[in-house]
């Protein structure tokens, strides 16, 4: 036997009780700050600054912002879709052209590539979502699928009981986006607490 061995023997079982619930805790929180530490690096915060200060001008809940940019772009202000969309929030040109024309602004494309461009108009984009459709779930249906098509679909009994949510999404991707979405956002209200 062992010197360690003998010594942990004269130990009391309640001492030794103790030392196996401390390690037992302190593997606990060693495993839970690293998972933490591997979700911070999926779900990253990016341009925090510009997501606050866009999402009170549109009394938007900024974490639903830092969602839709995490679902849309990866938090990458360079991606652009195979479709054609740019940047964090993932803004088609046409779509940033219409923007532009109902802020009464020129419109550049190449500002979509600028997070700070890129988060104005997703976020006015988001409030005008906001405007026609109350529920969270169902404007982020509506970014993804367009609000022409939730509109049919709340019209229509075989997707809304009420005019106002989505029971059914009839197409798997935005389906898969809501869920997506909803998911990032209690993750970035989880990990980032204070950030907003």
């Amino acid at each position: 036997m062992s010197a360690n061995a003998r010594r942990t023997k004269r130990m009391p079982l309640g001492l030794r009780l103790a030392l196996a619930a401390a390690m037992i805790l302190l593997a606990v929180l060693i495993a839970y700050g690293v998972n933490r530490s591997i979700e911070k690096r999926t779900y990253r915060m990016v341009y925090p600054e510009l997501i606050e200060e866009n999402a009170q001008e549109r009394e938007l809940d900024p974490y639903f912002v830092a969602a839709v940019i995490h679902v849309e772009s990866g938090n990458q202000p360079a991606a652009v879709s195979p479709r054609g969309a740019i940047g964090l929030m993932q803004i088609m040109p046409e779509t940033g052209e219409w923007i532009a024309g109902k802020l009464g602004e020129p419109f550049d494309e190449e500002a979509l590539r600028e997070p700070e461009q890129n988060i104005r108009y997703g976020c006015w984009y988001l409030e005008f979502l906001f405007e026609r459709f109350s529920e969270p779930d169902t404007v982020a249906a509506a970014y993804n699928a367009g609000h022409n098509a939730v509109r049919r679909w709340l019209e229509s009994s075989d997707y809304s009981d009420d005019g106002k949510t989505l029971q059914v999404i009839p197409y798997e991707e935005t389906r898969n986006y809501v869920e997506r979405v909803r998911r990032a956002y209690e993750k970035y209200k989880d990990l980032y607490p204070q950030a907003f």
